[in-house]
Order: structure tokens, then C-alpha cells, then sequence
């Protein structure tokens, strides 16, 4: 990973953190944000070796639900 790998990666981690904790907030399920499934998509066309444990878990969230583009 170059730099700017490592600034998609912090964000990303950023988002996916930031999502967990809004649906702890208001009990309920985790839904990811547009941009967290959008810096996953592009970490994951250019990650090299097994997944991260976060990147598997939004993996596993793609086509599951709608998106709600409000946020």
C-alpha cells in the first residue's frame, strides 16, 4: 500500500466505526453508509492478502439492504 492507500484505508475505517457506533446509539442493527460500501469497493480493487476483519464485514453487507442515500 502507498499513501494514499493508507489515507482510504483510515478513512474508511473512519466511516465503518462512525456506522457501528450510530446503530449502538439508536439500537439497532448496523446499516453502512453509501461511502463506507463506496472506500470498501475501492480498497478492495486494489488490496492485496486476506481481507481485514472490517473490510469482510461490510463485504457481507453489499446488495443485503437499500441504501440511503440521505446520508
Amino acid at each position: 500500500m502507498n499513501l494514499n492507500d493508507d489515507a482510504i484505508l483510515w478513512s474508511f475505517l473512519h466511516f465503518y466505526h462512525m456506522d457501528k457506533a450510530n446503530a449502538c446509539m439508536h439500537c439497532s442493527p448496523v446499516k453502512f453508509s453509501p461511502l463506507t460500501f463506496r472506500l470498501y469497493e475501492i480498497l478492495l480493487a486494489g488490496w492485496v492478502g486476506e481481507e481485514l476483519g472490517e473490510m469482510s464485514e461490510v463485504g457481507a453487507h453489499v446488495d443485503t439492504y437499500e441504501l440511503d442515500m440521505g446520508r
